[in-house]
């Protein structure tokens, strides 16, 4: 694990959440009236590096070290949930910028987290990606002391715009991962005709062939196995749960709007069912603040506590999804036709927010909150 100064000051150029509130007019028009085949984001994450967001996972004085460092988890909460309510496909993207600068920030060596930083400063989008392709990612020994990597993966996000990608890669199969960062932006590597789901398709998500790559000193982030480390694997799940509650939260101001266009806004069955839903949605952002101040207080906390509030960030995924789907459901009722009208203010929204809520295996997620409650003894997540 790298060792550096994880402080941050009192004094960042930019507040992410702050920020980005100005932006987030311009940037529902822009997810409003992207194309349907490969809609770009393109332009609305200009907006988001010119005004400093992208920056701010540098560490201070360049940033405010957002998601590493003391003191950011409610900030970075707030600049998910509000990008998130404009357009659930960036908010994907930032939550991966952000990802990627967590691990390299925590387990890298300094090269990386030189070669990152560097990136960053130059503009670069950063992202994570995970799942394996049909051949899986691997990584072999090479003589001048680098690593080749042969092998792709799936449902990489941003392709296009991501310019550095943290990848994981197995020596052999059934090996513990390892982390390379790697260059993402040699179009002729990307797959887009691998994305065929209807919803989310602003996020670029696709294939990528990393094969022939060569990583040096400055790709590989940690050791075997770095990726697991807690509370930052499946304690970071707050973060995505943020943006699920800004796109739940967008969702009933579409919806909202839209009954008053209809002129049923002051119909009290509909009233009532938005009352629940905003309340659902009140709830949920609760919890995920919550779940991402205990998740940031764990970072250097006894192992117990570690277990402890990744149980709790676990739960509140599963609580979050519940509230989502309560209100998708409770938005289709009251909109019947209307939420499905892909011309509409509602649908694409009510589609992204859908999928995005059944990302990496919530019934496992569930399981593993349950094995961290039993884990920790007698009284449980308190």
């Amino acid at each position: 694990m790298g060792h550096h100064d994880r402080r941050a000051t009192d004094e960042s150029p930019v507040d992410p959440g702050a920020a980005v509130v100005p932006l987030l007019p311009l940037l529902r028009v822009r997810a409003e009236t992207a194309a349907r085949d490969l809609p770009d984001l393109g332009a609305a994450l200009d907006l988001l590096r010119e005004a400093g967001i992208l920056r701010a996972v540098l560490p201070a004085p360049e940033g405010a070290g957002l998601g590493w460092a003391p003191g950011t988890a409610h900030a970075l909460s707030d600049l998910l949930r509000r990008v998130g309510a404009a357009d659930l496909a960036l908010a994907r993207l930032v939550e991966g910028h952000v990802n990627a600068a967590v691990l390299v920030e925590t387990h890298a060596a300094r090269p990386a987290r030189d070669a990152m930083r560097a990136a960053v400063r130059d503009g670069a989008l950063l992202g994570v990606w995970g799942a394996d392709g049909a051949a899986p990612l691997e990584w072999v020994d090479r003589a001048e002391g680098g690593v080749r990597l042969t092998g792709g993966k799936r449902f990489a996000s941003g392709l296009g715009h991501v310019g550095l990608a943290l990848v994981t890669a197995c020596a052999a199969p059934g090996a513990p991962p390892r982390l390379f960062l790697v260059p993402a932006d040699d179009p002729a590597r990307h797959d887009h005709d691998a994305w065929t789901a209807s919803a989310m398709r602003a996020t670029r998500s696709g294939g990528f062939d990393a094969t022939g790559l060569v990583v040096g000193d400055d790709g590989v982030v940690g050791p075997a196995g770095a990726l697991m480390v807690e509370p930052w694997f499946e304690g970071g799940v707050w973060r995505y749960c943020a943006a699920h509650v800004g796109g739940a939260e967008g969702l009933i101001e579409r919806w909202t709007d839209l009954l008053r266009r209809m002129d049923r806004l002051d119909d009290p069955v509909q009233r009532d069912r938005l009352g629940r839903a905003t309340a659902e949605a009140v709830a949920a952002r609760a919890a995920v603040e919550a779940a991402a101040e205990a998740v940031a207080a764990a970072a250097e906390a006894p192992p117990d506590a570690v277990e402890r509030a990744v149980a709790h960030g676990l739960m509140v995924r599963e609580a979050v999804e519940g509230a989502c789907t309560r209100i998708l459901t409770l938005c289709e009722r009251s909109l019947g036709m209307a939420a499905h009208d892909g011309r509409g203010p509602v649908d694409a929204m009510r589609r992204d927010l859908s999928l995005f809520l059944r990302q990496a295996a919530p019934d496992a997620k569930l399981d593993r909150a349950l094995r961290c409650a039993e884990t920790v003894g007698p009284g449980g997540l308190r």
